[in-house]
């Protein structure tokens, strides 16, 4: 689609500066392009004369506005603050200046797709379902979704991570103190309405500033999991996909058969299945696998799961014949992992991160997004 106007006027050159190259070498280039002004006069006959549809984001120390600027067709109006605003200025939004660009446009794209009636603003990326799953807790589902995530985006995807799990674990967010609860937030509006679930999309979103995906940040409370049903899942798992923005979306599953699990399973395009040298583990992998297919009767299952066997140590104690499905690759134990009292030495690049990008199925599946792209 083409580019959305987005009209700056503010006397900061600074702010217009960076907001200006941060737009034209990020993600955004293909969302904006900017016409700013620091003289009030220059940016009210500019709105005066254009006839394009833009969105306006306006400092607080050029209001009242003219007139014309309610008369002229546009996309949308946001109040441009130097402090946190505690509300809204009655339906304009207000903006804090002081704050990740990415998550100041992110915040106008929202804005304009919950209000629009025409076509949102979205990417044009076509994305892939990647769950992890296993049989049995403790496999290391999570610590590998987050390694796989970060190898995904270190190749040039773009990534959203979604954890499922009845108990998420929570110390890898960088959630700031009274920041909104916005895994809770985006279910709600998947419940009331799946239009403006897509537009918080970029709302509630979040960067990860160390391992570079996206994600929604927020403790969620485990009763709201439990009741989550497959429709819930699949509106969520479909509005990110709908933003248009992600190669992948990564979503770490809890151990079990819940609705919200199948319905992402269902959804998914590769399931990465974990498991351990252990005959226990074994079992029951073989008897989950049984109880997928034949629930979900999927012709072509085998081309969707991957077994991976976690924590190996060089040699297997159990027979691969024992499987469904052979082998398709060995995840290392790492023993400073065994017991640690800080998230970043987990989070680090090595041995781990490499055996996942070292996978035929990873390197298969990043060539494959790198062929679309072109």
């Amino acid at each position: 689609m083409s580019k959305m106007k987005l009209v700056l006027l503010d006397t900061d050159t600074y702010f217009i500066e960076r907001i200006t190259a941060f737009t034209r070498t990020s993600e955004y280039a293909s969302t904006f392009i900017v016409s700013a002004f620091t003289n009030k006069e220059q940016g009210f006959a500019f709105i005066e004369r254009t006839n394009e549809n833009y969105i306006l984001l306006v400092h607080e120390s050029f209001l009242p506005l003219p007139d014309l600027v309610f008369q002229r067709q546009l996309g949308c109006l946001l109040i441009v603050s130097d402090s946190p605003a505690s509300g809204d200025i009655v339906e304009y939004p207000v903006v804090c200046k002081y704050q990740p660009l990415n998550q100041l446009l992110a915040h106008i794209i929202s804005h304009y797709n919950e209000f629009t009636s025409s076509r949102m603003l979205k990417g044009n990326k076509s994305s892939q379902v990647i769950s992890i799953y296993s049989a049995v807790g403790g496999s290391g589902k999570t610590l590998t979704a987050l390694h796989l995530a970060r190898e995904l985006v270190l190749v040039g995807r773009s990534v959203f991570y979604i954890n499922l799990e009845q108990l998420p674990s929570t110390l890898w967010m960088e959630s700031s103190e009274g920041e909104e609860p916005s895994f809770s937030r985006m279910l709600y509006y998947g419940k009331t309405d799946p239009k403006l679930q897509i537009a918080k999309v970029e709302r509630y979103k979040r960067r990860h500033s160390t391992l570079g995906f996206d994600y929604f940040p927020g403790n969620c409370e485990p009763l709201e999991l439990a009741e989550m049903s497959d429709k819930d899942t699949e509106s969520l798992v479909r509005a990110v996909l709908a933003s248009g923005a992600y190669d992948c979306v990564l979503v770490d599953l809890d151990s079990s058969l819940y609705p919200r699990i199948e319905a992402c399973l269902k959804l998914s395009d590769h399931v990465l299945l974990l498991l351990q040298d252990d005959c226990i583990q074994w079992e029951k992998c073989s008897k989950r696998l049984r109880q997928l297919v034949e629930s979900h009767g999927e012709p072509n299952w085998k081309h969707k799961y991957k077994l991976l066997v976690n924590k190996f140590n060089g040699s297997l104690n159990n027979s691969e014949s024992q499987l469904p499905l052979p082998i398709s690759g060995y995840l290392p134990y790492i023993p400073e992992w065994k017991t640690f009292g800080r998230m970043d030495i987990v989070q680090k690049r090595g041995a781990f991160s490499e055996s996942l990008a070292a996978l035929s199925w990873f390197r298969t599946f990043a060539l494959e997004e790198a062929a679309d792209v072109v």
